[in-house]
């Protein structure tokens, strides 16, 4: 017998089906506190590698050649079982963005005070389930996200005033399904990007040349800002300008196979885009 799993962080996960007895002689709907279980992370994540050794040795016994019928049989019952295994268990493992999404307005508020902007936060789609590894690996480039759009994208009041746009800025975070892929974007109505200002500092670190930064799209100027270590601040303060965000942004979500978009337009606002596979790759079909 295994030695016990240590106790790890605990998340919901639905209950399994109750049979059929059971629906019957309790036909009262249950509460949501006895329809879930509260189960080890570390108990999920046993289950999955176990499940992947299943795939593997399902795999095996699909390539092997056999005259019996019975074999053949036997051989496709299992793969539907492993298949459906294999499902359930990464269903348990999933978790909507909301766990994440919901520190994110205390945040605002107080780099609001600090930075002395008026924000107003919107955020939609927050049912949206991401595996839970992957929801964990995206916490930091979110965090990140936000800062910069509040510090470099949202002006003060008095400046959003004078140029003719409501002194609150709005800050949107929104989650949505896309086939295998979760979008997570977050997009502010704020100054924009100035590629001038890109060109200008790539230029004066080396990075391209004055001929060749005329020769490029302002679509190929924004990708500079992901640079480790570039960053466009006039000074350092202690929520950007240290030129490590937006590297760590697409650093971080490269590492589970996502991918980082980047749309502004001068001053209309900027949008980021993480682009993430919903289920971690653990093992193959």
């Amino acid at each position: 017998m295994p030695p016990p799993l240590a106790a790890a962080e605990p998340h919901d996960v639905h209950a399994a089906r109750p049979p059929e007895s059971a629906a019957i002689s309790a036909p009262v709907p249950a509460s949501a506190a006895e329809s879930t279980l509260r189960v080890d992370i570390s108990l999920l994540n046993r289950m999955m590698n176990l499940v992947g050794e299943l795939v593997l040795t399902r795999n095996q016994v699909l390539q092997a050649t056999s005259a019996d019928p019975r074999m053949t049989l036997l051989s496709r019952r299992l793969d539907m079982v492993t298949a459906d295994l294999r499902e359930s268990v990464m269903k348990a493992r999933m978790q909507p963005v909301s766990n994440v999404f919901s520190k994110v307005p205390r945040m605002v508020r107080d780099l609001s005070h600090a930075l002395g902007r008026k924000v107003r936060l919107e955020m939609e789609g927050q049912d949206t389930e991401l595996d839970k590894s992957l929801l964990e690996a995206i916490k930091d480039p979110l965090t990140h996200a936000v800062r910069n759009a509040l510090d470099h994208g949202i002006e003060p009041p008095e400046v959003r005033a004078t140029a003719g746009k409501n002194p609150e800025g709005t800050l949107r975070l929104r989650a949505l399904q896309e086939g295998s892929h979760v979008l997570i974007e977050i997009s502010d109505d704020g100054a924009g990007i100035a590629v001038d200002r890109i060109r200008q500092k790539a230029i004066e670190r080396g990075l391209i040349t004055a001929e060749h930064a005329e020769q490029q799209s302002e679509r190929e100027l924004l990708q500079l800002i992901f640079v480790p270590g570039f960053s466009t601040a006039a000074a350092v303060t202690n929520v950007s300008g240290r030129g490590v965000g937006m590297d760590v942004v697409r650093t971080s979500v490269e590492k589970i196979g996502g991918k980082v978009e980047l749309d502004s337009r001068p001053g209309k606002g900027t949008t980021l885009r993480l682009r993430i596979r919903s289920r971690w790759p653990s093992f193959r079909r």
